[in-house]
Formats: structure tokens, sequence, C-alpha cells
């Protein structure tokens, strides 16, 4: 095994990285097997599957692996891509305190009226059920995502928007936490690549302490 070498991933080569790096990134599913690399001294192409092959059993033939299927078992296949993605959330529900307050009181109203009148009860919970729904739709208009090269913020229920900032490119993370909400691991993150103005935010999301961490280990992979 050469002892570093290039990750190529869309076009572009990263690193050079070291072997110990390369088993890293790939248990913590930050690149996969299907990814090439190229020896960083010899500049030959090959697939990682080819490197890190799984060690097989004691007396198990390497050549006859996977004999229920009649070909051997491949090293390990996540699929097509879906480990780019290593974060995908949302701002958390404590953020739309009105709504989540009305709703409980067209919860209250319904019960303590209801008796009297069932319309009471049923207006009530639908305009409880109705705030929900609106909740769930504009929290679901806002997206953060964390991939091995970006963080992006992406808005819009129908045309979407979105603002990114490469992994490389961010110089600092700021994370902000208020209240009782701030106690509970929920704050605002801020990425920047300059010193003033701030690229990338995601606003209210639960540990946010763990999201910089990650994009920080992200970073220290790339040196």
């Amino acid at each position: 095994m050469p002892e570093s070498f290039y990750i190529w991933e869309d076009g572009e080569r990263n690193g050079p990285y070291s072997a110990k790096q390369i088993e890293r990134m790939l248990e913590d599913q930050v690149i996969s097997f299907s990814h090439e690399c190229e020896d960083a001294l010899t500049g030959r192409m090959v697939m990682l599957d080819e490197l890190f092959e799984p060690v097989p059993e004691d007396g198990e033939d390497p050549e006859a692996q996977d004999t229920q299927h009649g070909q051997p078992a491949m090293a390990d296949d996540p699929g097509p891509q879906p480990d780019s993605l290593l974060l995908r959330c949302h701002p958390t529900a404590l953020r739309y305190r009105k709504s989540l307050i009305l709703a409980m009181l067209g919860i209250a109203f319904g019960l303590c009226l209801g008796p009297t009148d069932i319309w009471y009860f049923i207006g009530g919970f639908a305009v409880s059920s109705l705030t929900i729904i609106g909740l769930l739709i504009a929290r679901g208009t806002r997206v953060y995502t964390v991939t091995p090269r970006r963080v992006e913020f992406i808005w819009g229920l129908i045309a979407k928007s979105s603002n990114e900032v490469r992994i490389e490119d961010i110089r600092i993370i700021n994370v902000r936490k208020r209240g009782l909400a701030g106690l509970i691991g929920i704050g605002t993150i801020e990425f920047s690549s300059a010193g003033d103005s701030i690229d990338v935010m995601f606003t209210d999301i639960w540990k946010a302490q763990r999201v910089k961490a990650l994009v920080r280990e992200l970073q220290d992979k790339m040196d």
C-alpha cells in the first residue's frame, strides 16, 4: 500500500493523505470505497476498495467469498454516494415559539370548552392542527447541510435559494447560544471566510457545538 495518496472527487484532487487518515475517513463515512485515489509517489490510479479490502476469516479462500451469489464479495459498497451528505438538519421547532403557544392554547380551549359544545372542541383542535402544519412547512423551507467539501444553507418552498462556503475557505466559526435554549444545546453557527462578513449561518439548531466540531475535523483532515 502506498504511504500517501490523493483522493479524487468531482474532478478535483484532494490530499495527500496517509493510510491512517484514509482509514479514519472511511470509518467516518467522509469518503466511500468507490472513490478513486492516486499514489502520491508513482501517480498510479487505483480504487479505494482495492487498497482496503476486508480481511477474510481464517481458512476462507479470498477468491471464494460470497459463494451464495457465485461471485466475490465487494469490500464495502455504501451505494451511490449517500455518505457524501454528513449532516442535513432544520431549525428546531422551538424557534417558532408563537406557533407552539398558539397550538397549545387551541388544544386547551378545545379540552376546556369541548364538554359544553362539540364545536368548541373541533374548533380548538382545528386551530392547533393548522398551526402545527404551518410550523412544519416553515421549518421545512430552511435546510442546513454539511458535506466533505462545503456547508450550505438552502431556503424556499418551491423556488429554492442557497448560500454556501467551501470547507477549506472557512476561517471563523462562531457559535452563539442564548437563554434556556442555549443550556440544552440549541445555538446558531456562523461560518465566515473573511473577518466581518458571515457567509453561511445555521440558525437555532440542536447540538451546535457538535456541528462546529464536525466542520473543524473536516478542515483538519484537509491539512
